[in-house]
């Protein structure tokens, strides 16, 4: 447990003390002292304290408690309210004892989680909170659930939380909360750049003024600084300053700090989303002044970084319902599966080389002859209870399109009926800049697609947002690209200029097919004088119907090499594009969907979706094996049609119905009975499970039986790597 007592506060910037949450002001005039039976284990009760402080509503969830026993309980739930900023300990001793008394109260629960949580007993402040949450069914005490969970060093924990279904359910405030906690707890994993793309997916723009801005900003501020972006804290400490308007942070106090050169954000207090922290207490203990001060959990693993942010706490008493966020949600990471090649699937027992993972699927695509026809997966017998599909899983699709959907000027084979067939929001996410939404929209309407512009979200839209967001306005840019990416640019109020003499702030370079050396060339010079550089994508091909064609990536690459400078990037692998995709959808889990490990599945990692490759574009099934952590699906599938296969039949994880023995370089795959969806996924995990030791150059794939080695052949498997 920490010795570690945070200071909590109203989480819109007001102060607990002398607030009027029960009614009237619990220290105004003089009480008549109530009839009650104090215990020897009570703290005691002040007699100006009186029941009818507590809200009429409030009280009414005391009915169901004698009239005497109802009145101490109300009156020890004032006194923490009363005591929970100035003497949080002594706040959790009257929480206690109104627990004593009325623990199946939900309301007495969750203000006795919520006491626990502001004296930084986070062991105390779960097991209440949860209790709470079954009586009352009030799932906003998530965030604070999860909070407490930070606070016991179980950071994956609040993480789980969060990403859960529940959790995802959240709306307005809670949802934000849950976010901020999410974000806190990747900070404390080591990874800001993950709470970075967290925050990224709430409203940051500026201009904003509130708590609840000046909040989020400061916590935007506090992870670039863990990330190690310094410059760019500060920009972001000024925004939460400029936001601040009831002073609710110590932003203004970060700012000084981090013009002073000396000052390592390593070493410095650990401070809360609006700026709270241990040093702003006093020797004594004592709570700052500040009305806004509150605490983040501490994390006693020593490995935590500071800088972590963290949701305000609520007060006791009808502010207990209404839980303390500021802002909506987003990531469950995927569960790593056993190591396959060290431990028996069936028996659980560690085996020696040769590896043998045991594995059983259900049919993720349907049978042998479905991959390659346009049938679709067999429905369930009557009576059967159906499957729960991969699309069904997911409130919406982030969809690719070339490679992923259509294929140059032809549909992928079964993604029509398949996209006409779905019942969930679709979104076409495309890293592709050389065409504007409308034109898209119609090129699928002309491959028999139903899309409209709003559904389109390009590469080139996010570019010039970019540009947006790092230049003033009235800024001019050089567009090396099509005249869709420079019609964007001019949409978000930057200027376009075609020449290096223009003196332009920025480069944004996206793909046409009329690049050459003339407008590489104005590139490097504009950016050799100091230009912004912004790529829209960096694929570095482009499929076509004839094969694959050089990509932006490759003419970015050239410019890259021209002035040894490095772009910022809209598209695919990074978070812009996924963002803005994301935020169209209007939902909290989608689903992406894509052809290429390092551009969709790494752009899907990069935001923490679930997302699914389809063997129809770049990718390749051998491609699938020697994919990195952060380039690996959650599932596989042929083509578009795997969505309504059973969830669990394409998921990459070991199943019945194949063994897969490892030995070196070598993969031998045994059929015992498992449908050919089921192959490649299960092919998959065991490969990603037997770590770094395989030499993917000299890995080589076979079949034990006939079945196994045609299976391998539909898959692209040769006998040798």
């Amino acid at each position: 447990m920490s010795d570690r007592k945070p200071q909590r506060r109203d989480d819109r910037g007001r102060s607990s003390r002398g607030r009027d949450t029960r009614g009237r002001d619990s220290r105004g005039g003089t009480k008549r002292p109530a009839a009650h039976t104090e215990r020897p284990d009570e703290p005691a009760l002040p007699d100006d304290v009186a029941a009818s402080d507590l809200d009429a509503s409030v009280r009414q969830d005391l009915l169901s408690l004698d009239k005497a026993n109802a009145e101490s309980v109300a009156r020890h739930l004032v006194m923490v309210t009363r005591l929970l900023e100035e003497a949080p300990v002594l706040a959790l001793e009257h929480a206690r004892a109104a627990r004593r008394r009325g623990g199946r109260v939900g309301l007495v629960r969750e203000t006795a989680g919520i006491a626990a949580y502001n004296a930084g007993e986070w062991q105390e402040a779960v097991s209440e909170l949860r209790t709470a949450k079954r009586i009352t069914g009030n799932s906003a005490l998530l965030p604070l659930i999860a909070d407490a969970e930070r606070g016991l060093g179980r950071a994956d924990r609040a993480i789980e939380i969060a990403r859960s279904e529940e959790g995802r359910s959240l709306t307005g405030e809670e949802a934000t909360e849950m976010r901020i906690v999410e974000a806190g707890a990747r900070m404390d994993l080591g990874e800001p750049e993950k709470a970075l793309v967290t925050l990224q997916l709430e409203n940051l723009s500026v201009g904003q003024a509130g708590t609840g801005p000046a909040r989020l900003f400061y916590a935007y501020a506090s992870a670039l600084l863990a990330a190690g972006r310094r410059d760019d804290a500060v920009t972001w400490f000024m925004n939460a300053s400029a936001a601040d308007v009831d002073d609710v942070t110590d932003a203004e106090m970060r700012l000084v700090e981090l013009a002073d050169p000396d000052f390592d954000p390593d070493l410095g207090y650990q401070e809360g989303v609006d700026g709270s922290s241990a040093a702003d207490d006093g020797a004594d203990g004592d709570p700052v002044t500040a009305d806004a001060d509150r605490r983040v959990p501490h994390n006693p693993a020593p490995e935590t970084p500071a800088g972590d942010v963290a949701p305000a706490a609520p007060a006791a008493g009808p502010s207990v319902r209404e839980q303390v966020a500021e802002v909506p949600a987003a990531d469950p990471p995927v569960a790593e599966e056993p190591p396959l090649a060290a431990v028996s699937a069936t028996t659980g027992v560690a085996e020696s080389s040769p590896v043998v993972a045991d594995t059983e699927v259900v049919p993720v695509g349907g049978s042998a002859a479905q991959v390659d026809g346009d049938e679709s997966p067999e429905e369930p017998e009557s009576g059967e209870p159906a499957p729960e599909t991969v699309m069904a899983s997911y409130d919406a699709l982030l969809l690719d399109l070339d490679g992923t959907v259509f294929g140059g000027h032809a549909p992928i084979v079964g993604a029509r009926e398949t996209l006409a067939r779905a019942e969930i929001p679709q979104l076409f996410v495309t890293n592709n800049a050389s065409r504007r939404p409308a034109e898209v929209a119609e090129h699928l309407n002309e491959l028999g697609f139903e899309a409209g512009p709003e559904q389109v979200v390009t590469s080139a839209q996010s570019g010039a947002q970019l540009l947006a967001e790092h230049l003033e306005p009235g800024s001019r840019a050089l567009v090396i690209g099509s005249d869709g990416l420079a019609q964007e640019v001019r949409e978000v109020g930057i200027g376009v200029a075609r020449s290096a003499d223009d003196k332009p702030d920025a480069v944004i370079q996206g793909y046409s097919a009329h690049i050459g050396w003339a407008e590489l060339s104005e590139a490097a010079l504009a950016i050799r004088a100091g230009a912004l550089w912004v790529a829209t994508n960096i694929d570095a091909t482009l499929p076509s119907e004839r094969g694959l064609l050089v990509g932006n990536g490759s003419l970015v690459a050239a410019v890259a090499n021209a002035t040894g400078k490095t772009p910022l990037v809209a598209g695919k692998p990074a978070a812009p594009l996924m963002i803005d995709a994301i935020r169209r959808s209007g939902v909290n889990n989608p689903l992406v969907v894509g052809d290429r490990l390092d551009t969709d599945i790494e752009g899907a990692h990069t935001v923490g979706l679930d997302s699914v490759l389809v063997l129809t574009g770049v990718s390749t099934a051998r491609d699938l094996l020697a994919a990195p952590p952060e380039q690996r699906p959650t599932y596989v599938v042929a083509d578009l049609r795997g969505l309504y296969l059973p969830v669990d039949l394409v998921r990459i994880v070991a199943h019945e119905g194949w063994q897969i023995r490892i030995d070196g370089h070598a993969v031998t795959v045994v059929s015992a009975g498992g449908p050919v969806e089921s192959l490649l996924p299960s092919l998959a995990a065991a490969v990603w499970a037997s770590g770094e030791s395989i030499d993917h150059e000299e890995l080589t794939v076979s079949g034990a039986d006939g079945t196994a080695s045609e299976m391998l052949h539909r898959l692209g498997f040769g006998v040798v790597g």
